[in-house]
């Protein structure tokens, strides 16, 4: 199995791919590499200027980490959600071991004690307070309190040696404050209360990053 990709590798991948599916929509779905009919992968080599590579490249970021930064920042954060160490389809866990690395090198959070996610998945109803919780995939978050009224995750970081990393100090074109933590990251559920908007059930769950 091939072990890594450069970033021209996978832009070239990725148009392969268009044009062995040249009528293939984007809410197809046919196989786990669909994602590349959106072609956002070329769209972020694109923007990867001189100017942007040399921005980046003050956090020693190869050219591959790079473009696995913008693609996550972009619309590519459920594909690399989903990858699986040693398990993913050849591309998908050399995406994540790209992110992986740029999470290495990059900032940890300790501007604050506490980030907040919106949570848009309904599997906050499996979370059971004092339950020990690992993530085995990213999970992001943001140094803003926004949009409460839906699903929240209340996050308190662990200020020993948090998992936490400010990828907004990396780069924050869209203003999100994003802060994402490493694969596996490990949670202890310290409360959970539930709330009521237009008769639906949300919640909202205080965790501590252990």
């Amino acid at each position: 199995m091939k072990k890594s990709i450069t970033a021209e590798e996978l832009v070239k991948m990725e148009k392969e791919y268009n044009e062995k599916h040249p009528y293939f929509s984007r809410i197809d779905r046919i196989d786990n590499l669909s994602f590349f009919v959106q072609k956002h992968i070329g769209i972020q080599y694109g923007i990867l200027t001189s100017k942007l590579k040399h921005e980046l490249s003050k956090w020693q970021l190869t050219k591959f980490e790079m473009l696995m930064l913008l693609c996550y920042q972009g619309h590519l954060s459920e594909v690399f959600d989903k990858g699986e160490p040693k398990k993913s389809l050849f591309p998908i866990n050399e995406m994540c071991q790209g992110l992986d690395t740029v999470l290495i090198k990059a900032p940890s959070c300790t501007e604050v004690s506490v980030v907040y996610r919106q949570h848009k998945s309904n599997n906050v109803f499996d979370f059971k307070k004092e339950e020990t919780r690992t993530f085995g995939s990213y999970l992001t978050a943001s140094i803003k309190n926004c949009n409460q009224h839906r699903h929240q995750l209340i996050i308190t970081l662990n200020r020993d040696k948090t998992n936490a990393k400010s990828l907004y100090k990396i780069r924050n074109d869209k203003g999100e404050f994003q802060v994402t933590f490493k694969r596996g990251t490990v949670f202890y559920i310290e409360n959970i209360k539930s709330f009521y908007d237009d008769g639906e059930e949300f919640r909202r769950i205080w965790m501590r990053e252990l």
